[in-house]
């Protein structure tokens, strides 16, 4: 018996897909092997366009590793090759998520007549409020989530904060650029 181990290719399932299992209907392939992989091809939202190139290869059974781990990968001259530094396709989705929130607010908030704030002891610190929203606990958002999105926002500059009120006060409250 040789010492060598041996690749399956097979496709999901229309189930497999949507669930993201990558199984395949009831072949019970599974329990077959070692380890198991599944190539994912990354979804864009809604008006935007999709990077064709990229893949997250998420190892779903692991015998001789982590499973849970993924690795985003980029087609380039007929090989996949890790991305160096990019993170998995679901958290940069998840980022994503949290900065078109945080601007929703920011607008949401501005037409309620409430301002939010940069300043992190402040009592209307944008990230605590947004985290409180009904939505964001729907999207599984947190505050974390929001001041990773702030800082994002305010470096590419499309979220600024700005003063108002009596000068005397020294308020700011954060606007869209």
């Amino acid at each position: 018996m040789s010492n060598r181990e041996s690749t399956v290719l097979s496709h999901p399932s229309l189930s497999g897909i949507a669930s993201g299992s990558g199984i395949s209907g009831s072949t019970a392939w599974h329990g077959a092997f070692r380890f198991r992989q599944y190539l994912k091809g990354g979804q864009p939202d809604a008006g935007e366009q999709p990077d064709n190139d990229l893949r997250e290869l998420q190892f779903k059974k692991n015998q001789y590793g982590p499973t849970g781990e993924t690795i985003v990968l980029r087609y380039k001259h007929g090989l996949f090759l890790p991305e160096p530094g990019m993170p998995s396709l679901d958290a940069l989705a998840k980022e994503q998520r949290a900065e078109e929130m945080f601007c929703a607010q920011i607008i949401a908030f501005d037409q309620q007549g409430r301002n939010v704030s940069v300043k992190p002891n402040a009592p209307t610190y944008a990230p605590t409020e947004f985290a409180k929203e009904k939505e964001a606990k729907q999207l599984g958002l947190r505050k974390a989530d929001f001041e990773a999105a702030m800082r994002r926002l305010l470096t590419n500059g499309k979220v600024r904060s700005e003063p108002y009120g009596p000068p005397s006060r020294g308020w700011t409250r954060l606007v869209i650029t």
